[in-house]
């Protein structure tokens, strides 16, 4: 079946839709990544790319390739626009498990990406991601997460079963994450779950 993602109207609805509280959040995730040594990021599965705007806001020296299906890059390119940074933003149509992530890039951001899927699909996207970044680059993983136990918080475990209906995944756990960067034998968790803003936090890995 084609995605509503490949369609100008519907993607274009769904990729708004999703922007609204991470206008938000992306500030609050700019200001706690640390982007020494980063010259360029690739955030995979961008959206609107508000993730990568906000870095790019608060680093001048930084450019990003945001990734993503082409109607969805069409939004991106307009709001990379309209906040000033078009000139440091560009759009790579693609498939994230399917197309080459190698871009140079020194740190990728999978931001709000993996609970949409299960989890063959997220150990997968990892290992991509990990293989994709040169000796010594991030790999920041921003979402929500259950307890280990998966017994909460209720907020996260209700986002989960919403999730749960209208995706291919779920809210994991930080254990879950934690099992999937050591599994690809080549990523370090640097920092384990910095909070961010409305139940999410990101954490960080660097390549061996």
């Amino acid at each position: 079946l084609e995605s509503a993602m490949e369609k100008e109207a519907s993607a274009r609805h769904l990729t708004l839709a999703l922007a609204g509280r991470a206008k938000n959040v992306a500030p609050v995730l700019a200001q706690n990544l640390l982007m020494e040594g980063i010259d360029l990021i690739l955030d995979v599965g961008a959206g609107t790319g508000i993730y990568s705007i906000a870095m790019l806001q608060k680093h001048q020296h930084l450019r990003a390739i945001v990734q993503d299906r082409p109607e969805v890059l069409k939004v991106a390119e307009e709001m990379a626009e309209a906040y000033g940074v078009k000139d440091r933003l560009e759009c790579l149509p693609g498939d994230m498990f399917a197309d080459d992530l190698n871009t140079g890039a020194q740190a990728i951001l999978l931001s709000n990406v993996l609970h949409d899927w299960d989890v063959p699909q997220c150990q997968d996207l990892i290992e991509r991601c990990a293989r994709a970044l040169p000796k010594g680059g991030q790999l920041f993983i921003h979402d929500v997460f259950l307890n280990d136990d998966h017994s909460g918080p209720l907020p996260i475990a209700l986002y989960s079963a919403a999730l749960f209906t209208l995706t291919e995944g779920r809210a994991y756990s930080a254990a879950e994450y934690r099992d999937w960067l050591n599994f690809t034998g080549i990523l370090q968790i640097r920092n384990y779950i910095i909070p961010t803003l409305v139940h999410c936090g990101v954490i960080t890995a660097i390549r061996d």
